[in-house]
Formats: C-alpha cells, structure tokens, sequence
C-alpha cells in the first residue's frame, strides 16, 4: 500500500516535468522578466521552468505545514484519549473488588 502512495505522488509529477520539457522545446523565445531587484532577459521555458519550481517549493511547504498540523493533532486526542481510559479503568476498579 505504501508503494501504491509514493507511485500515485511520483507519476504526475513526472507527467508535469516531461510536459514542462516538452513546452519548453517548443518556445525557445526570450521575454524580458522584471523582478523586484532586478531585470533579466530569459527563455519562456525557464521562466515556465522557475516559476513552477516556486510552486512545487510552496506546494511542499504548505504540505510539511499540514501534516506537522494534523500529527500534533493526533498526539493532543491520543493524550487525551489515554487520560479518559486511565481515569476509567481507575473508577471500574472499585465497582470489581464490590
């Protein structure tokens, strides 16, 4: 089942790196690019190319940041969880030795 997980993760990130390469073997044309800093003349492809690596590094970053969320998540209810059960078996104990 893991495999199954990091294949389905895997092929269409390398169903959008082979379309990237394939755009980018069709536009070989330059734009001018101006950032904040500074200006640049560079090929529509690695303009396409920067641009979806600033995407794929968001996209990771808000994907750490969701799972790091729903772990302590589960350890808070899993604290919580193991507190009501001791406090249970605590107060069946008695109600047994009656």
């Amino acid at each position: 089942m893991h495999m199954l997980k990091k294949l389905l993760v895997v092929i269409p990130i390398l169903v959008i790196f082979f379309v990237a390469l394939a755009f980018g073997a069709q536009n070989a044309g330059q734009v001018q690019v101006n950032f904040l800093a500074f200006s640049a003349e560079l090929s529509i492809a690695a303009v396409a190319g920067i641009f979806m690596g600033f995407g794929f590094l968001i996209s990771l970053i808000f994907y750490f940041l969701s799972t790091l969320r729903w772990k302590l998540r589960y350890q808070r209810l899993l604290r919580k969880f193991n507190k009501l059960r001791q406090q249970n078996e605590s107060e069946a104990k008695p109600d047994a030795e009656a």
